[in-house]
């Protein structure tokens, strides 16, 4: 008889996990030994099993806003990606303190109009608890004054100082970012011409349209002339040309030590391939977009042959060559840097909302973002400033291409090399 009671009590703590868990994939069972059969004193001590208790634990809603299908949709569809290769292993590990997480995508469709409204959805209708957000600053800008308003938590890649910082210098109380701003990242470039390549003279080719672009250009003229550097040419562009020449020839006859040209993924190739057809041959300098969206099929390696370029992460480190291959092997497609920075950005919600136990609410998780220190990501260690709600500058790995593919140069701050 207490063989049968301790076979139904198997049983029913085996529903319990099923109806918690969601599924099990693999479930081992042993029979009961005599050492495992409750006494009748433990029986009536132990809790009582019942419909409370066997209820698995709500959802944790969190949003997802990236451009699923614009021109920046490989950057931002690596942001899903991994996104969702953490909801898949937090699930499977149980969820953040037994509650599952559910992911919810809109597309932009790098429309600001259509973000604020998607934001709106996902707090008003999805009733979210946080949103992850785009690597496009355009964006970032937009919903920042809404996130004040709707008061849920915005965590993304959006690089623009305005996406995190108001006017009065005050952060935008709600939006967060997790990679190195657009002015730290055209720091560290210039200090790279300026110290490894004894640049005395540069060119700016830049997209007056694009907050992404502009917020690199402007901080890279300022610390390269500060050092001692000289602009001899500065072109703009818009967000639908395609034709690069005129401004190449101009920036060609000024003759520059190095042109710096922070663009999106779409332009990055047409640079690259018109410059050299125009036989310019010194070096240029890119930003964090150019791998490898930057590099179509059609670039002649041998337009890419004098490139320098900064990145979030070092590809050929054990720790980027592992998550490389599970991404590969998962999605059939190889990340780009916002795979690696997106998974530390999802990483750092996820340690928000831990942080806030039950009390899992938009405003717990605000305050526990302006409490990251330390956090151990591809990136580094990352800590958020509560000033700025962007982390504290983190190394870039240069990067330069070699017969097409990505090489390492060396590790830079926005003061200079790292010893």
């Amino acid at each position: 008889m207490k063989k049968f009671k301790a076979l139904i009590i198997a049983f029913v703590t085996l529903a319990f996990v099923i109806t918690a868990c969601g599924s099990v994939t693999e479930t081992v069972t042993e029979s009961p030994t005599e050492e495992t059969i409750s006494t009748p004193e433990e029986e009536a001590t132990s809790e009582p099993i019942t419909e409370e208790t066997m209820a698995p634990k709500s959802e944790i809603l969190i949003g997802n806003l990236q451009d699923e299908s614009g021109p920046m949709k490989a950057l931002s569809i690596a942001c899903t990606y991994a996104a969702t290769m953490q909801v898949e292993k937090i699930n499977a590990a149980g969820g953040i303190n037994g509650h599952p997480i559910k992911l919810i995508t809109y597309d932009t469709r790098s429309d600001v109009n259509e973000a604020i409204n998607a934001y709106h959805r996902l707090v008003e209708q999805d009733k979210v608890v946080a949103v992850f957000g785009p690597p496009i600053a355009n964006i970032g800008i937009a919903l920042a004054p809404v996130a004040e308003e709707l008061k849920v938590p915005v965590v993304g890649l959006f690089m623009d100082d305005k996406c995190t910082i108001q006017e009065n210098g005050e952060p935008w109380h709600y939006m967060y970012l997790v990679q190195n701003s657009a002015p730290v990242q055209g720091k560290i470039i210039a200090q790279f011409a300026i110290q490894d390549l004894k640049a005395k003279t540069a060119a700016i080719l830049y997209n007056s349209q694009n907050s992404y672009s502009v917020g690199m250009a402007i901080p890279f003229e300022e610390v390269f002339t500060s050092g001692g550097g000289q602009i001899v040419a500065k072109e703009t562009y818009t967000s639908t040309d395609k034709d690069f020449r005129p401004q190449l020839t101009k920036i060609k006859a000024a003759n520059p030590d190095v042109i710096y040209f922070p663009s999106y993924p779409v332009e990055i190739p047409l640079i690259y391939t018109q410059a050299y057809e125009l036989g310019i041959t010194v070096p240029m300098l890119g930003s964090n977009s150019v791998l490898p969206t930057g590099l179509a099929p059609q670039t002649d390696p041998a337009a890419t042959a004098n490139t320098y370029f900064p990145y979030g992460i070092n590809p050929t480190e054990p720790d980027s060559l592992a998550f490389a291959q599970e991404y590969k092997a998962k999605f059939g497609i190889e990340p780009v840097a916002q795979a690696f920075s997106g998974y530390d950005a999802f990483g750092v919600l996820v340690q928000a909302i831990s942080a806030c136990g039950e009390e899992i609410t938009s405003e717990c998780i605000n305050q526990e973002l302006n409490n990251v220190k330390d956090y151990q990501g591809f990136q580094g260690s990352i800590t958020i400033s509560p000033t700025t709600h962007q982390p504290v500058p983190l190394p870039m790995a240069i990067m330069t291409i070699k017969d097409g593919k990505a090489e390492f140069v060396k590790w830079y701050t926005p003061e200079g090399p790292l010893e």
